[in-house]
């Protein structure tokens, strides 16, 4: 079956690229393929100024979601109603002094303005520092705006103690979600009603497309609602173990371009 009037989302980082910067090429054909006749949508954690390369590479015309959907707007359309949603920047401020003994750094983004505590090069590769304006120091004299989250660098044995210090102290209204299993364990602080399925679905809405029509691939944490939106939510083989289990479908992993494999399958008739 040829595939036509989709809306197909996909994360970037361990879905299409990894390590940053490393494409996997099979599956980018793939999808520069079908944005001919279908929506692509472009689904990230990352900022604008990491993605929007990835966007014109696909040749695609309609919506980016950035910071997990608290930024979307259509580069290709000035038109088109943008979404911004931040937190109260107190509320980073406090998580970050209250817990500085465990935590060893942190920062938040604001568009193209990052805010951190202290530069250290092995933290670079996730500050996405081309096209970035970097502010350093304490986050009470420097963070003059209200990001949408931030994301941090902390001592592996005190998870369970941040975890209970965000449950106790914003009740819901703000929670973290862990990247890793190493040290330091790298986390993010969030605000749990800005997700990648919601902004999904303001851009299925915005374009009329039916629900059937949906198709989403991602691997982490914050892929979990984009993953349970679509008719066809599809976990890459390297994907965090709680989205697999609500995942519908599973590929294989990045290194072996599973973003295609699904795609191919679905045209060939081999997934129902």
């Amino acid at each position: 079956m040829k595939l036509k009037n989709y809306l197909i989302a996909i994360d970037l980082d361990d879905t299409v690229v990894t390590n940053f910067s490393q494409k996997d090429e099979k599956s980018f054909a793939k999808l520069k393929e079908l944005a001919n006749d279908n929506l692509i949508i472009i689904a990230t954690g990352r900022p604008n100024r990491s993605s929007i390369d990835y966007y014109n590479e696909l040749g695609l015309k309609g919506p980016l979601i950035n910071y997990n959907g608290a930024w979307v707007h259509n580069p290709s359309d000035p038109t088109y109603p943008v979404t911004m949603i931040s937190m109260d920047k107190q509320k980073i401020i406090d998580f970050y002094n209250d817990n500085k003994d465990v935590i060893y750094n942190l920062f938040s983004e604001v568009g193209d303005d990052i805010f951190l505590d202290e530069f250290r090069e092995e933290i670079r590769p996730f500050l996405h520092m081309d096209g970035g304006r970097l502010h350093t120091g304490p986050l009470e004299e420097i963070l003059d705006q209200d990001p949408a989250g931030a994301i941090f660098f902390a001592n592996i044995d005190y998870k369970e103690r941040l975890k209970t210090y965000v449950a106790d102290k914003f009740k819901g209204d703000v929670m973290i979600r862990f990247w890793n299993k190493n040290n330091p364990l790298i986390g993010e602080f969030y605000n749990p009603h800005i997700t990648k399925g919601k902004a999904l679905e303001d851009i299925r809405k915005h374009y009329g497309i039916d629900k059937d029509k949906t198709i989403t691939f991602g691997d982490g944490h914050n892929d979990i609602d984009m993953i349970e939106f679509a008719r066809y939510g599809v976990a890459m083989g390297n994907s965090h173990s709680e989205l697999l289990k609500v995942a519908k479908y599973k590929t294989s992993s990045f290194s072996e371009s599973g973003v295609y494999e699904f795609l191919t399958k679905l045209e060939n008739g081999e997934i129902k």
